[in-house]
């Protein structure tokens, strides 16, 4: 049996209570909601992961904001870096672009997804114990 090897540097947690949304653009933004709930499937500050019902390509950029109970940050930008079909959706990885924009290069954006990556790793302490 051949060991799959893990390419992440970072662990990734459960995404508990986290809320993804993604901003649709283009065309059809102008005759549907601009904005389109996906499940989160897991997160760390680098980047996530989401079931996504419309397959992304690789190397596109997306916008999304991020809430939790306690904590949210809006239009974040990310790169899709992979697609999985699945049964009946997609399974798509993003890693956050900190260059993207003055927004992203922000103090007030890195902080917050780190007060969520935090949350996210308390829940799976306590739920540990």
């Amino acid at each position: 049996m051949v060991m799959k090897r893990n390419r992440r540097k970072f662990a990734r947690y459960g995404v508990g209570s986290l809320g993804v949304s993604l901003h649709r653009t283009g065309l059809l933004s102008l005759f549907f909601s601009r904005i389109i709930d996906v499940r989160a499937i897991d997160f760390n500050t680098t980047g996530l992961a989401f079931r996504h019902s419309r397959p992304l390509s690789p190397g596109q950029p997306v916008l999304m904001d991020l809430v939790t109970d306690q904590h949210s940050v809006s239009y974040v930008v990310a790169v899709v870096r992979y697609i999985t079909r699945m049964e009946n959706h997609f399974r798509c990885g993003v890693e956050f672009d900190f260059d993207a924009n003055e927004h992203m290069r922000s103090a007030a954006v890195r902080d917050t997804l780190k007060s969520i990556e935090t949350l996210l790793n308390e829940v799976v302490i306590l739920a540990a114990e």
